[in-house]
């Protein structure tokens, strides 16, 4: 049964302590200072296994909370951005789930203080910042050693930590360039200039960075001894173009942009199906393939074209054929195409072309990848979920985003024992604060 994506049943967030400690990383408490995707996902990753992920922010400059946005703009719950929009920004909380939020000015000897005091009852510290940020501040691995040190570090800027690339600053879509993955994506006929935005570096280098943080957690168990992971997101990108890499070693020649054709499959591509921008993905492998879906289309003058005989016919003749299928799946559901294609051992899906699409998705809606989260400030919608089930779950883990600031208190007065006079010193000093320097609060 499907359940509803516009049906209001928020996840319970605040497990026991018994269903927490069965998760494979309970336990564990790593510090995350890190922003965008690439960093602050392989936090999510951690936290979706049972650490205490601290996300430390600046409340003078955090790019990754929009401060003073107009009143209706895009990327806010209903399009507005509230009263509160650095709580709200859908671009945070979408990557930030199961964590605590703590503020600390790193420019300020008091706010490094704290943080080393952090430092001193946590496992892992991890960053994706700029090559040399964190030694700026006094807190790169040596500095950190000193107050804990058995400490986990991972660094990982876009280019690794040594090199003549080392102090090139970076985003996914340069990485995305850089590998050489952004010269093989889109279409032939058109020039790089129109490649929409891809961020599939970040996403390897979140999962990259979790195998190696519970690399280092084990081998800490057996030796005892910490760890410095030094980690290029580039590097960690490129054994995904391991192929194109080697076909230019072997052929002395660059592989050609190929949209969505294949050199020996064909069909292979998304062709329309029936309403508006609605489409069905289908790869033909072989002759077997072919004929089977000759009989599910039912066009028997198809499969006796002399044009589409063989395999070497339908690759001369790829724009005609693409024609004729078309002309039926644009006739049927895209769930329909692939439902029939599917049955007849022909690799096919639809198309999902909008976050609604895949809220609505039937797969995705039964394993309840999409859950409702009740967030504080952005209110009730559903995010995606941790990507893997474990056996000794009750249910998944998704606690929201934390606020900004949300737990200073904890973390800093409960966990490291900070009296109130202390804690409000910080506070009038911008060390810490649940407010960004700068900005206005509307009326709700």
């Amino acid at each position: 049964m499907l359940r509803s994506p516009n049906c209001v049943t928020p996840v319970s967030y605040m497990l026991p302590d018994n269903v927490r400690r069965r998760r494979p990383l309970a336990g564990v408490r790593a510090v995350e200072i890190a922003l965008v995707w690439a960093g602050p996902y392989c936090g999510n990753l951690l936290g979706d296994l049972g650490a205490e992920v601290v996300k430390v922010e600046y409340i003078k400059d955090y790019p990754m909370r929009p401060i003073n946005p107009p009143p209706e703009a895009p990327g806010f719950p209903d399009g507005r951005s509230g009263s509160r929009p650095w709580n709200r920004a859908a671009g945070f909380n979408a990557v930030n789930r199961n964590k605590l939020g703590l503020t600390l000015d790193l420019k300020d000897p008091a706010g490094v203080e704290a943080f080393k005091d952090l430092v001193a009852v946590s496992d892992i510290v991890f960053s994706n910042y700029a090559f040399g940020v964190m030694d700026s501040f006094g807190l790169g691995y040596d500095d950190l050693c000193k107050v804990r040190p058995d400490i986990i570090m991972l660094l990982m800027p876009g280019y690794g930590n040594t090199g003549p690339y080392k102090n090139v600053r970076s985003m996914g879509m340069s990485i995305d360039a850089v590998s050489g993955h952004s010269g093989l994506r889109g279409y032939p006929d058109l020039d790089l200039s129109m490649l929409s935005q891809v961020h599939h570096p970040d996403a390897v280098a979140a999962a990259n960075g979790l195998f190696s943080l519970c690399l280092a957690l084990h081998q800490r168990a057996r030796t005892g001894l910490g760890q410095l992971i030094d980690m290029s997101q580039a590097e960690s990108f490129m054994p995904h173009l391991g192929e194109v890499f080697l076909e230019y070693g072997i052929t002395g020649q660059p592989r050609e942009r190929r949209g969505n054709i294949h050199p020996e499959m064909v069909p292979h591509g998304i062709y329309p199906c029936l309403g508006k921008d609605r489409w069905v993905a289908i790869a033909v492998r072989n002759q077997t393939d072919w004929v089977a879906l000759c009989e599910t289309m039912n066009i028997s003058e198809l499969a006796s074209d002399s044009r589409f005989a063989t395999l070497e016919d339908r690759l001369r003749h790829r724009v005609e054929l693409d024609d004729e299928i078309s002309r039926w799946t644009r006739e049927r559901d895209r769930y329909k195409v692939a439902e029939m294609l599917q049955e007849r051992g022909i690799p096919a899906g639809p198309v999902l072309g909008s976050g609604a699409d895949a809220y609505a998705d039937p797969h995705l809606q039964d394993r309840g990848f999409f859950q409702m989260v009740d967030h504080p400030d952005a209110g009730i919608h559903m995010l995606t979920g941790p990507i893997w089930k474990l056996a000794s779950e009750v249910e998944p883990l998704h606690e929201p985003a934390p606020m900004l600031g949300e737990h200073n208190r904890y973390m800093l007065g409960e966990l490291l024992g900070y009296n109130s006079e202390r804690l409000v010193t910080m506070e009038r000093n911008q060390i810490i604060g649940n407010v960004p320097v700068g900005a206005y609060q509307r009326p709700d």
